[in-house]
């Protein structure tokens, strides 16, 4: 196999697929490399093509980028020393300002290769419900239960929607250290659910283990990430509008976007779109939504599908500090990040800055950093159990280059 164009020979590809199960892409091996770009082989897959004839992404490049200097666990390297570590698990790179490419490499995958997002999908659900928001459909305010019946019997029946999309649900779906390896968690037997592989000897629906969801906290009290809080969106967007979930993004987003590739959307074994996580794409398309979350959307869309409100509710959404680092991801973002300026995460995000600038990353250090008041975008793809790139991300966004 040539890591740097991500080929398997057949017998590779056959080894590595028939390994490939919740704990062996927990990981971060060889496996879970093969699988990001492979997800559709082994997962029922809804595939959103766009209309559209790719937007050209104009080359401007800025060496300096590659200069910028970051303090990790590897040392305090240049984002090309780090980009050519062997450990830095860097597929590939790409930074964008007004349509124009600044930097772009691809030092694990290739370029047209569709690569897992991870979370950074997330904002794709909470993107679903702004626009819901924004039709009348839903009061944010209410119960979850009141819009979604599956769901109204249920624990979940009195979570207001925004603490949903805060991730505050007072609910046992946080994933960390600790859920991950409890193999009874709510997260891990939702991953279980995902993969059609048994919990206790039995095959789980993702319904199922929702359902079977029970309070533990008071929501709106601390910042609680977990992916069964994001799958929760999924199905209330589904139930109100009535279209399986794929099918509202494709309407409502993709199908504006001018992609260079698929956007696949990867569903569980019964038909649930997993837009917590499992979604995958070419990086450059990864960068095209992030763009529609600045003025230059109409670079890459032909209607703009991110509204100056969403953007209002996403940027002014944070809450007071304490909310932010009383809880487990809080704490470890600022980590993560090497930096703790952040006002807090909103609404999907994982970070909101005083300048506006938004962060999402995703398992496996997938990175989505979007700085609207820039028209810049940096994304990337990993496949490493070490959130390294994401050092970079504050130091590129503010070192005068993206100006």
């Amino acid at each position: 196999m040539n890591p740097t164009q991500d080929c398997y020979s057949a017998e590779e590809t056959a080894r590595l697929r028939a390994q490939v199960s919740v704990p062996k892409l927990l990981e971060c091996g060889d496996v879970a490399r093969w699988w990001c770009t492979h997800i559709a082989e082994t997962m029922p897959t809804a595939v959103i093509q766009s209309p559209r004839a790719p937007a050209p992404l104009a080359q401007a490049e800025e060496p300096r980028i590659l200069d910028v200097m970051a303090e990790t666990d590897l040392g305090r390297l240049s984002l090309q020393d780090f980009l050519h570590h062997p450990e830095s698990g860097v597929r590939g790179l790409a930074v964008i300002k007004g349509g124009k490419v600044m930097a772009e490499t691809y030092p694990g995958m290739r370029a047209d290769a569709a690569h897992l997002w991870a979370s950074c999908a997330k904002p794709m659900a909470g993107l679903m419900i702004e626009h819901l928001i924004e039709d009348g459909a839903i009061d944010e305010t209410r119960g979850i239960g009141e819009y979604l019946p599956a769901l109204r019997d249920t624990d979940w029946h009195g979570v207001a929607i925004r603490d949903a999309m805060d991730m505050t649900p007072g609910m046992d779906c946080e994933e960390n250290d600790e859920t991950r390896n409890d193999p009874s968690s709510n997260a891990i037997r939702a991953f279980l659910a995902e993969f059609a592989a048994p919990h206790k000897g039995r095959v789980e629906t993702l319904l199922e283990v929702l359902q079977s969801s029970r309070r533990v906290g008071t929501p709106g009290e601390k910042f609680e990430y977990g992916s069964p809080c994001t799958q929760v969106l999924v199905l209330l967007a589904e139930a109100i509008s009535g279209q399986p979930w794929a099918e509202m993004f494709r309407r409502r987003v993709w199908s504006h976007v001018a992609a260079d590739g698929a956007l696949q959307v990867h569903l569980s074994p019964d038909g649930v779109a997993l837009a917590h996580g499992v979604v995958s794409s070419r990086l450059r398309d990864l960068a095209r939504f992030g763009m529609l979350f600045t003025p230059d959307w109409n670079r890459v869309a032909g209607k703009q599908v991110v509204s100056a409100e969403t953007m209002q509710r996403i940027r002014t959404g944070t809450r007071d500090r304490a909310f932010f680092i009383n809880g487990y991801d809080g704490p470890i973002f600022i980590d993560r990040l090497g930096d703790d300026t952040m006002l807090g995460n909103a609404r999907q995000w994982d970070c909101v800055w005083p300048d506006g600038d938004l962060y999402k990353g995703g398992f496996m250090d997938q990175g989505l950093y979007v700085s609207p008041a820039r028209d810049a975008v940096i994304v990337y793809f990993s496949t490493t159990p070490n959130m390294r790139m994401t050092r970079y991300l504050r130091p590129i966004a503010t070192s005068g280059l993206l100006d």
